[in-house]
């Protein structure tokens, strides 16, 4: 088979790191990143379907370096939480399976960090899947 971009698949090697082509996922947030700041079994499998289509490296989310003064969003992963690393194990381990490098997003928000949530401790009600909605008929009222 002739590549259009016959370096694209190529190996590289970076440093002591070899990647299998030069295709590589760049962060994205996780789609059901836990209450508690932990991988969720949906997002696994997002990333691992990035590595199994050929990203040789598979940035995950973003871990704040320093949780309790950052909180830019809600949902970001967290190291200090109990039990949390399990989580970045079986999905690291889920990437690693298809040849990907697993590499995650260190992330501080800076001097304003925490002004987007004015109490951190809230959290636990936010949600990103079981939000209230209206039904169809109630929002079509309330445009007309």
């Amino acid at each position: 088979m002739e590549y259009r971009y016959p370096h694209l698949c190529s190996p590289i090697t970076l440093g002591n790191t070899t990647f299998k082509s030069r295709i590589f996922s760049a962060p994205m947030g996780g789609t059901d990143i836990t209450a508690d700041c932990c991988i969720g079994p949906k997002s696994t499998k997002f990333y691992e379907l990035r590595a199994k289509g050929g990203a040789a490296a598979v940035t995950v989310s973003e871990c704040m370096v320093h949780p309790d003064t950052d909180g830019s969003h809600a949902y970001h992963l967290d190291l200090s939480v109990p039990g949390s690393l399990p989580s970045f194990t079986y999905t690291a381990d889920a990437l690693r399976r298809h040849g990907c490098i697993p590499s995650v997003e260190l992330s501080h928000s800076g001097q304003f960090s925490g002004t987007y949530l004015a109490d951190k401790n809230k959290k636990q009600g936010l949600a990103q899947w079981d939000l209230p909605r209206a039904s169809a008929p109630t929002a079509l009222k309330s445009a007309s």
